[in-house]
């Protein structure tokens, strides 16, 4: 049957059996999900308008949507945090948007042990119930970001050291597949599946419920120092040493996250995020970053994991039109300042526009936090600490005119394209490439490498015979990538 174009039609057959959860766009429901409280993070993603929406309370619910769409041939979305800022990533024009955000319960198993999450729940959903305990599970570092898309795209954290990525803290995916059909999938229970979740995305199916591994945890230290930008040579070789301590397992409980903030200014200063997971002000593997001078502003004291992803979130705020683009590299400081040179010639032709404001992030991934994954039944996202010490590097651009898009775009890939040519002639290059701050017109998943891409296929085959989600879910990063990655 040819993918159908009456698709109102679809809408109207799912209402008849979930009835007010179906909004369309005249609606003030169907408002709020698209830019009110509920919206989207930015304009680009605000701007997509689908025949419908759905908004399921539970895993029947999303079931019955999934087994209708798929039997009719219906393109749809899913949509759990709309956090991922491209067009059509959550969300489908003239399709059906599955919105998973009233599915935001968390409750917490009589040990203490699990943490049970819907799949529409965002992190303050989670830090705000688990704060009140003193628990903790490893998940996202801004508050409003959604649990599903960073879980299944692979997830860092405060946590990271100590548990390895979010993905690999997952004991149980409860899982709607495109048959309508109703899974968990766990070490013991469809263990490829479980794997393939791990990084693997929107690929399989849907994901209605996280079971996840749950542990002790009070206040902890942390917050943000602001640095001039002239500092940012003695930044890079902290960071350097930083990781390279990290990676050597001196203290598993600190965290970086080492940011150079550009304005239509040019380069304007450092913000650092600092996070140390026990009660323990500036601990001494911070030492070289929290004892720089001058600092501009210093935030640093014990506090919530939900204060402080409220704290990180302030700098990502809704409704502009924003991209992420990254890319992997090893540990050197040399490296980390060329790319800045080639960040600041980059952005200097846009840095006038309306609205612009750029990041140029280093989030480091010491060994240990690779060696964790094997420890829990490995994931999908191919890392190992043979690969080394290694660092992301995060491009966050933000501005408000939709004419300047394209402007915006070639600048991030032609910087990407450079940053990885430069990289590769020194041997710092690594092919991956995070998920979940990948730029459209990369690849991610190609970056885990061929064994994990051929157990992801097969696994796509075995629970998506009909590829339901190849097929008709256009959004996020396929599989079967028909376009050329652009860097």
């Amino acid at each position: 049957m040819p993918i159908a174009d009456m698709r109102p039609i679809q809408c109207s057959i799912i209402q008849a059996k979930l009835g007010h959860k179906v909004s369309f766009p005249d609606s003030p429901a169907f408002h709020d999900q698209q830019n009110g409280s509920a919206g989207y993070w930015t304009q680009q993603e605000a701007s997509v308008i689908p025949a419908c929406r759905i908004l399921p309370s539970c895993a029947e619910d999303v079931a019955l949507a999934v087994a209708k769409l798929a039997n009719q041939r219906c393109p749809f979305a899913v949509r759990g945090g709309g956090h991922m800022g491209w067009a059509g990533s959550a969300n489908i024009a003239k399709g059906v948007t599955i919105d998973l955000s009233a599915m935001n319960h968390v409750s917490v198993s009589r040990d203490c042990t699990t943490t049970s999450v819907g799949g529409g729940a965002r992190w303050q959903d989670v830090y705000l119930k688990l704060d009140a305990m003193d628990l903790a599970v490893s998940g996202g570092r801004v508050y409003d970001v959604g649990v599903g898309g960073l879980i299944t795209g692979g997830g860092n954290s405060f946590f990271a050291p100590r548990f390895g990525f979010v993905c690999d803290n997952v004991l149980n995916f409860e899982v709607v597949l495109g048959s309508g059909e109703i899974v968990n999938a766990n070490y013991f229970e469809n263990p490829a599946l479980y794997k393939a979740l791990k990084g693997g995305t929107n690929n399989f199916g849907i994901v209605t419920r996280f079971d996840l591994k749950t542990f002790q945890q009070g206040k902890l230290w942390g917050g943000f120092i602001i640095y001039p930008i002239d500092k940012r040579t003695e930044q890079f070789q902290h960071l350097e040493h930083f990781i390279t301590a990290s990676g050597n397992g001196v203290d598993d409980y600190a965290t970086i996250i080492n940011s150079y903030i550009f304005t239509q200014a040019g380069p304007s200063f450092i913000a650092n995020q600092y996070t140390y997971t026990k009660l323990k002000a500036y601990p001494a593997i911070l030492g070289n970053f929290t004892d720089d001078q001058p600092q501009i502003s210093n935030t640093m004291r014990i506090t919530s994991l939900t204060n402080l992803t409220i704290e990180l979130g302030q700098g990502t705020p809704n409704g502009f039109r924003q991209l992420f683009g990254t890319a992997t590299f090893g540990n050197n400081a040399a490296l980390f300042a060329h790319l800045f040179s080639l960040a600041e010639a980059a952005f200097r032709p846009i840095q006038k526009i309306t609205g612009f404001q750029a990041s140029f992030v280093l989030q480091p991934i010491p060994k240990s936090i690779t060696r964790r994954s094997a420890l829990t039944g490995g994931n999908s996202l191919g890392l190992s600490p043979k690969d080394g010490n290694l660092v992301w590097l995060d491009l966050t651009i933000q501005w408000l005119d939709a004419s300047d898009d394209d402007v915006v775009m070639v600048a991030t890939q032609t910087l990407l394209k450079q940053a990885k040519r430069y990289a590769k002639s020194q041997r710092l290059f690594h092919e991956f490439v995070y998920l979940n701050y990948a730029l459209e017109s990369q690849d991610p998943i190609a970056g885990y490498g061929a064994e994990n891409v051929a157990r992801m296929k097969a696994a796509s085959s075995h629970y998506d015979p009909e590829q339901v989600f190849q097929k008709l879910v256009p959004g996020g990063f396929k599989l079967n990538r028909k376009e050329t990655a652009c860097c």
